[in-house]
């Protein structure tokens, strides 16, 4: 498993621009020209990475409460998918 401290900050690339596609997003990176697809939830942690950087934790628990989740599986799968889109380029991680 990908681990994420939870003070890391997680910012969307402003190189990156998004849109809704259905209940997902559609992401494009401008550097590489390549297309990216999130589903509904995906969507809903872009957007509250795009509109300012938040800390990894407090993206945790806006998935919790939003989704009624577990917060031991949302960590994991955040972290995963936080993980990945950082080295697609499409988030910028700032430890703490």
């Amino acid at each position: 498993m990908d681990r994420i401290d939870p003070a890391t900050m997680v910012a969307s690339d402003p190189d990156v621009v998004g849109c809704e596609l259905g209940e997902g997003a559609a992401l494009l990176n401008l550097r590489s020209n390549i297309y990216y697809s999130l589903n509904e939830v995906g969507a809903f942690v872009w957007d509250e990475m795009a509109q300012q950087p938040v800390a990894f934790a407090r993206l945790v628990d806006r998935v919790c409460d939003t989704y009624d989740a577990p917060a031991e599986r949302v960590e994991e799968d955040l972290a995963r998918l936080v993980c990945r889109m950082d080295a697609a380029g499409l988030v910028r991680c700032t430890r703490r």
